[in-house]
C-alpha cells in the first residue's frame, strides 16, 4: 500500500522531486487550495508538508484521521497545534537548521542597515537628492550587543558581530556559560544587562516565556538611543510598545523582520522611516530553500515508513540524545509498565517511576516509555506520542523523581502504582550485556 503524502505549502522542486522518485508514494499538491478545499484533500494521508501558510488545528486534524507524520518546512511551528497533534499519536517534525545561515545573514544585514540607514540613503540619491550630510551612522566597532537565545542563529549571530570588534553578551538561561565564554564573549544571567547595551538581537522560539518579552517595561530600562532587531518571531517585541519607543526617541533603530500577524500589511511599522522593515524573508536564500526542502522530503518519508523520526518535537525524548545503554531501560521499563497495570487489576490512579544512577537525567522520557507499558493494557492505538495524553484521560496521574544515588546497582528504575484497590511496587535493572 501507498502512503499519500499532500504538500499543503509549496517548497522548493528539489524536495518534490525526492519525493517523486518515491515509488512508496502517491504526491499530491493542495498548496494553491484554499484552506477548505485544502482539507478536502488529506483524506486517506499518510503525511504532510506544511509552512506558515497553513494552519494545522484541529479541524485540519479532523479531516485527516490517517495522518502519521507532519512535517513543518522551516523552524517555527507557530501554526501547529502540537498538543492536538499528540493526542491523536501524529508525530510533528521540524527543520531547525536547514535556514539558519540565511536567517543569520539576514540579521547582520538589518544590523548594518540600521547604523548606516543603508536603505534610506539609497531611496533618497535615487530621488536625485546628494545630501552627504544626511547620512551619518555609527560604528558597529566596540559597541554592546546584546543577544537573547544562544542557540544555532544567536551563536553565529554573535561570531560575525565578533569580527566587527564587537563586545557581545548574551542571556539564555537555558545553554551552559562555556558555550559563551569560550568564544570570548560575556554570558549573563541577568536579563538587566542586556538592556544596557546599545543594539540588541533577540532569537528565541515563541511560547508563553517569551511572548512580549520586550515590552514597555523593558524598554523603559533600556539606554537612550538603542537599536533593536527581531528576524526570529513575531510577538516577541511587544509591536505597540516598540512603536512608541521609537516615537519617543528612546529607540533610535529598528530591524523587523516578523510579525504578530502576517501578512502584515498596513502595519504602521511601514511608516516609520526609522524601522526597516522586510517581509518575513529569513529563510529566503536558493540555498536556504533547497536545504530545507531535501531535508523535510527525507523527514518525512523516514516517518511515514517507522525508520526515524529526526527532529521530531513531541517525541519523549530524541534518539540522537539517547545513549546507547538507555535503550534498553526504555524496553525494560516498558516491561515493567505493562507487567503493573496486569497487576494492578483495576482502576489506576497514580504512577510514579523513580530512576537512579546515571540513567536520573532521563527520568521524564522514562516515564513516557513507562506510560506506554501501563496503558497498553487498557486501551488500543498506544504510542509514545499519545501514551500520557491517554493516561491523563483516564485520570491517572503521572510522576517522575530522578534519584542521584543508588546502592549496589549503577543504574535502577523503580515503579510505584496506586490503583483502586491496592499498591504496586516493581524495581528493575539491567545488568552488562
Amino acid at each position: 500500500m501507498k502512503h499519500k503524502i499532500v504538500l499543503c505549502d509549496h517548497i522548493h522542486q528539489d524536495g518534490i522531486d525526492i519525493l517523486n522518485k518515491c515509488q512508496e508514494v502517491v504526491l499530491e499538491h493542495s498548496y494553491n487550495l484554499g484552506f477548505e478545499d485544502k482539507l478536502k484533500s488529506l483524506n486517506n494521508a499518510s503525511g504532510i508538508i506544511t509552512r506558515s501558510s497553513t494552519p494545522v488545528n484541529e479541524q485540519l486534524l479532523d479531516a485527516a484521521p490517517c495522518l502519521k507524520v507532519i512535517v513543518r518546512a522551516g523552524v517555527g511551528v507557530d501554526n501547529v497545534d502540537i498538543d492536538a497533534c499528540s493526542k491523536r499519536g501524529i508525530i510533528v517534525m521540524n527543520v531547525p537548521t536547514s535556514n539558519t545561515i540565511a536567517a543569520v545573514e539576514l540579521t547582520m544585514t538589518h544590523m548594518l542597515n540600521c547604523v548606516r540607514s543603508f536603505t534610506n540613503c539609497n531611496n533618497e540619491f535615487k530621488n536625485n537628492i546628494w545630501k552627504r550630510e544626511n547620512w551619518y551612522g555609527i560604528e558597529l566597532k566596540d559597541k554592546k550587543l546584546g543577544i537573547i537565545g544562544f542557540g544555532n542563529i544567536g551563536s553565529r549571530v554573535a561570531i560575525r558581530a565578533k569580527s566587527f570588534d564587537m563586545n557581545v553578551i548574551a542571556y539564555d538561561p537555558y545553554i551552559p556559560p562555556t558555550k559563551v565564554t569560550s568564544l570570548d564573549m560575556t554570558y549573563t544571567k541577568s536579563f538587566e544587562d542586556i538592556l544596557k547595551c546599545d543594539l540588541i538581537t533577540i532569537h528565541t522560539p515563541k511560547n508563553q516565556e517569551t511572548i512580549n518579552m520586550i515590552d514597555k517595561n523593558e524598554i523603559d530600562k533600556m539606554k537612550d538611543g538603542v537599536i533593536l532587531i527581531n528576524c526570529a518571531r513575531g510577538g516577541l517585541i511587544n509591536e505597540e510598545a516598540l512603536l512608541q519607543g521609537v516615537k519617543n526617541g528612546k529607540i533610535a533603530k529598528a530591524g523587523i523582520d516578523v510579525f504578530s500577524k502576517e501578512p502584515a500589511t498596513n502595519h504602521p511599522f511601514l511608516d516609520i522611516s526609522n524601522i526597516s522593515v522586510t517581509p518575513h524573508v529569513g529563510a529566503n536564500t536558493i540555498e536556504s530553500q533547497k536545504r530545507v526542502a531535501q531535508s523535510a522530503a527525507n523527514q518525512l518519508l523516514d516517518g511515514v515508513r517507522g525508520i526515524a523520526y529526526k527532529d521530531a518535537l513531541n517525541l519523549p525524548v530524541s534518539p540522537k540524545d539517547a545513549p546507547e545503554e538507555l535503550k534498553t531501560y526504555f524496553s525494560l521499563v516498558q516491561k515493567i509498565g505493562f507487567l503493573a497495570s496486569v497487576l494492578a487489576n483495576s482502576q489506576i490512579k497514580r504512577i510514579t517511576l523513580s530512576a537512579y544512577g546515571d540513567i536520573s537525567k532521563y527520568s521524564k522520557s522514562l516515564l513516557s516509555f513507562c506510560t506506554v507499558g501501563v496503558m497498553n493494557n487498557i486501551t488500543d492505538n498506544v504510542n509514545y506520542v499519545n501514551a500520557e495524553f491517554l493516561a491523563k484521560d483516564k485520570k491517572i496521574t503521572l510522576h517522575h523523581e530522578p534519584k542521584d544515588v543508588v546502592d549496589n546497582f549503577k543504574n535502577k528504575i523503580k515503579l510505584d502504582v496506586v490503583a483502586l484497590d491496592r499498591n504496586i511496587s516493581i524495581s528493575g535493572s539491567v545488568f552488562d550485556n
